[in-house]
């Protein structure tokens, strides 16, 4: 009995081990904004409440995200050294919502922008 159970958690714990490496991108949804995230760049509690603050602030032009977002990391306990880029997506035909990608390594910045243009087009029920 002890081995099986042994067994189950060495289990258990490989297959967390291997979902946590195959998921570095986050995506989290307010009713405004999209926001693409790394996995390692934040939890999905301080995304949520940055999301909760940028929906009462309303719609915002790209210009203005891209200073409040840099303004505001620090208050979510967001480590805004390890930013490179921030790039946003304006709503538009590929877009319900406006997108938000937070980059902290530039080369990713073509999968992220897919990514997140994707989960935007494939949630047309949210």
């Amino acid at each position: 009995m002890k081995a099986r159970y042994a067994s189950c958690v060495v289990a258990s714990l490989l297959f967390a081990t291997i979902a946590a490496a195959a998921s570095n991108l986050n995506l989290s949804k307010s009713n405004i904004y999209r926001l693409t995230y790394s996995s390692e760049l934040a939890s999905p509690i301080q995304v949520q409440a940055m999301l909760a603050e940028l929906d009462q602030m309303g719609p915002a032009d790209v210009a203005k995200l891209k200073l409040w977002l840099p303004a505001n990391f620090k208050r979510f306990g967001i480590a805004s050294e390890r930013i490179r880029k921030i790039v946003v997506l304006p709503r538009g035909r590929d877009m319900k919502e406006t997108g938000i990608v937070l980059l902290t390594q530039p080369d990713d910045e073509a999968a992220a922008i897919a990514v997140t243009i994707k989960s935007s087009k494939s949630n047309a029920s949210d």
